[in-house]
This record gives structure tokens, sequence and C-alpha cells, in this order.
């Protein structure tokens, strides 16, 4: 039989182990962009700190009364949809109605325990750990699982203090990444706002021409391989191309035939005054908003303006939307100008890879058709 010694040294020796997994989750959480990359941490951590077979997180539907699970490891994903029950049932339906930690030896001696999950899905489950989450305001809004301690019989109370920890931690994350996410949200609903007041006197329908350009640039972006940081803030820039326009006269703007040489040039100035109201941004979608302002209507062949830039000297997020711009401004309809058929939009992108267009993300648009043409339709 060990020493007391060697018991308390054993108990130091566990314990800093876990206080070190505690940390490493800490950290990894503070270092996740998105409520999604923040739960595929949660759920790794805590199997490992609390040698578990399996951890499900529940969030609560307040209005069905109904937890459904959001996010779990050790069970198939096709799963997943399927746990959804009300708060009257299961040992996780308990917490939730009491906010009251269960801590549960033998799941099949409590009466609590709904044992038809395991029917359903042949799993055994023995030992059960459930706290609840609450918002700052108290308020339940779902409930932490964890089944099956390893190599033991049942969890302890150094597992429901950590378990009730990492809730409380998690609870508080996810709120940051609500209120950031709203945020964001309020931000890029201004930044629309902002893109339709430039486009919307030569445009009929300003909102869904933006969503178009934003949503076809996206579909090139991921097709070319970007990161989904990249796509994601090509997908908010995109719509503000032409800020500039808002500088440019209706006399011009809305002209119905061809431009003279001097209405041309004061067109293409929509491009330096783009640049020039977002010189000061910060943000990298601004910044890049400000990049593909100014450079847009630049040409693969080096015959576009304002400067006259040439192949991969134009940024890609304006490679991407130039193409992108024209594709729509030529299938759709103007106050100056009727839809071209989708027919001689497509051979006229395809007669312009090398000279307008970047020839590979025309090749790229190609092959991306069948989700162009989904996006062009059903804007009809």
């Amino acid at each position: 039989m060990p020493s007391p010694n060697s018991q308390q040294l054993k108990k130091l020796l566990h314990d800093r182990k876990k206080l070190k997994l505690l940390i490493s989750f800490h950290q990894r959480s503070l270092l996740t962009q998105t409520p999604d990359e923040l739960l595929g941490v949660l759920i790794h951590e805590i199997k490992a700190l609390l040698r578990c077979e399996r951890v499900t997180l529940f969030l609560l539907d307040p209005a069905k009364e109904e937890l459904f699970a959001r996010v779990a490891m050790g069970l198939e994903a096709r799963i997943l949809p399927t746990l959804r029950f009300p708060i009257s049932q299961g040992i996780a339906g308990y917490v939730a109605r009491t906010g009251h930690t269960a801590n549960v030896a033998n799941a099949y001696r409590d009466p609590r325990f709904d044992p038809r999950f395991d029917e359903l899905y042949h799993f055994e489950t023995r030992s059960v750990l459930a706290t609840p989450l609450k918002d700052p305001k108290g308020q339940i809004v779902g409930v932490l699982e964890i089944f099956n301690k390893v190599r033991g019989t049942r969890f302890d109370k150094q597992d429901e203090g950590l378990l009730m920890l990492i809730a409380s931690q998690l609870t508080s994350t996810l709120e940051n990444s609500r209120l950031l996410e709203e945020l964001k949200r309020s931000n890029l609903e201004a930044i629309y706002i902002l893109a339709q007041a430039a486009e919307y006197r030569d445009q009929e329908d300003t909102a869904k021409h933006l969503k178009r350009i934003s949503d076809y640039s996206t579909i090139l972006a991921r097709s070319i391989g970007l990161s989904p940081e990249e796509v994601e803030t090509i997908r908010f820039a995109s719509p503000l191309h032409d800020i500039g326009k808002i500088a440019i006269s209706d006399a011009i703007l809305k002209k119905p035939g061809r431009f003279s040489p001097e209405e041309m040039k004061e067109m293409q100035k929509h491009t330096l005054l783009g640049y020039e109201m977002l010189k000061d941004a910060q943000s990298p979608m601004l910044k890049l908003a400000r990049e593909i302002a100014l450079t847009h209507h630049e040409r693969y062949d080096g015959m576009g303006y304002p400067n006259k830039l040439k192949g991969e000297e134009i940024p890609l997020a304006s490679r991407i939307v130039s193409l992108t711009d024209v594709f729509d401004a030529l299938s759709a309809e103007r106050v100056y100008k009727p839809p071209w058929p989708l027919e001689k939009v497509l051979e006229h992108i395809k007669s312009q890879a090398g000279k307008h267009f970047d020839p590979e993300i025309v090749d790229v648009f190609m092959s991306n058709l069948p989700k162009i043409e989904a996006i062009y339709l059903n804007s009809k």
C-alpha cells in the first residue's frame, strides 16, 4: 500500500496535469475565431481532461422546452441532428429544469436516466456527469454532459468542479462570441447600406446585384483554394467595389448612350474616389475593399484603368471581382440597357480570357457554372 506521502505526490502530479490541460483549453479557446472552432477545442480538451468516453453539449430551445445537441465527441456525426428531446426527459433534462449538476455512478439505476438512446445507437451508458450552462443573468441556456469515466466507476468531486469551471468559461466565451458576431453583423449591415447608396441610381435591384456579386466572388475565391478567412473577407469586401460612384453625377451615371471621352474620364474616376473614401480604413475587410475599389477595372492585358496594371500585378481579389462584376452587369437589367442572354454573356467571358480577365479565373468560373447559374436564375 502506498505511503501517505506517495499518495499526496500522486495526487499533486494528477492535479498539476489537470491544471495544465485546463490552461491549455483556456489558451486555445482564446485563439479560436468562431463559436464552432471553440466548441471543437472544447470537446477534445474535456475528453482528455476528464477521461471520459463521450462529451455532448446540449443547447436549450426555450420556446419548445427542448434540448438539442450542438456538438458531440465519441458519437457519429449523422446522429447529432437526431439528438433532441423535451427537458422532461433524461438526466440532461433534469439538469436543464433544475439548474443542478448531476453526478450518476450507475445510469441504469437512476430513475432520471432515459435508456432509449442506448437502445437506438447501441451505446452503453454507465456513469454520467452533467452540469448546466448559464448566461450572465443566471438563465439556463444548455447542458454540458459527459459519459463513462475511463478506468473508474464514477466521476469524482474534482471532476464535478472542473466541468462546472469549464461550463462557466464556455458560457462566457460563447456570450462574447455572440456579442462580437452581433457587432460584426451590424457593421456589415452598415457597409451594405453604404454600398447600396453607391449603386442605387443605375440599378433597379441594388440589393440583389450586391448579393450576386458577393455570392459569385465567394464561389470563385473558395474554388481557387483561398483560406476560409480570405474567402469571408472577399465575400464582404466585394459589394463595395463601386463605392466611388457616390460622387459621380447622374448625368453621367444614368446616360443611356456611349460616353464622350470627357465623360469616360469622369466615370473612371470612381475607382480613385472609392480608394480615397476608404484610404484610412484599418480593418482587413475594408483594406481589401479599398484595394478592390481601386483596381477592379484593371485588365489582365494591361489596358484597364486607372493604373494600367497587368496580369498578376492586379490583386487576386480584384481579378475575381472584375469578372463577376462584368458578368452581372451584362446579364442583369440596368436603367440604361436590357439584359444580355446568358449564352451571349458566357461567350463574351470566354472570349476575354487573357485579355480583360485572368484566364485561370475564367476557367474556375466556367467550372462552377451550375452554381453561378443557380444564383443568376434565383435572383431574377
